[in-house]
């Protein structure tokens, strides 16, 4: 397990830079802190939470470097963010693929729908085959603290995908995931990804 720093980070949350090493991975997973910011004078998107990043900043991050040749990106974007989540991955190296769908136990905010959902985009660069295909598109799981993805995604993408894994602006550290983000340091306390919990 290892956590990195990546290398001519353009964005001051992130602190140190992090250093590209010559390991290569064949599964990313990133949660990026998209511009989501609330309106009026109350903080109510995500800036309420940590700090954002602008695209053309995630975008700017090197991970076209720590890629493999055959290699997969899950990518976490809300509905508002569908086309940066699209070209971030471009931009990355990855072919956009299909998604998969986390529907959530109850509604969120939302102009003209009450979100109730959130995608997570799959892209490929080269030529992979998942290890297991018998799995859904669609997860349900509970809502818990703000931005915190469901474990289920996390097992599916350990009972399809191939190591060496990552994790991008992680916020907790799991077995056999190598991890970078300002929230996680080699204090943070290691968990299995096996899923024990309760659906709707």
């Amino acid at each position: 397990m290892q956590i990195l720093r990546l290398a001519a980070l353009p964005h001051k949350q992130q602190g140190e830079k992090m250093n590209i090493s010559d390991k290569k991975y064949q599964t990313i997973y990133a949660d990026p802190p998209w511009n989501e910011v609330g309106g009026g004078k109350i903080k109510r998107g995500a800036d309420k939470h940590y700090t954002v990043m602008k695209t053309k900043d995630i975008k700017a991050l090197p991970v076209k470097e720590i890629a493999d040749e055959n290699c997969w990106l899950f990518l976490w974007v809300t509905n508002n963010f569908l086309k940066d989540g699209i070209e971030v991955m471009e931009e990355w190296g990855f072919r956009y693929v299909t998604n998969f769908v986390w529907v959530k136990d109850r509604f969120g905010i939302g102009y003209y729908f009450r979100g109730q959902h959130e995608l997570c985009l799959f892209g490929v660069k080269g030529n992979l085959k998942p290890k297991y295909r018998n799995i859904s598109s669609v997860i349900q799981a509970k809502r818990t603290k703000h931005s915190k993805k469901p474990i289920q995604a996390r097992d599916m993408i350990d009972k399809m995908a191939y190591d060496p894994k990552i994790e991008l602006f992680a916020r907790q550290r799991f077995e056999n995931w190598d991890f970078w983000g300002n929230e996680v340091d080699e204090n943070t306390p290691v968990q299995q990804t096996i899923f024990k919990g309760e659906l709707f």
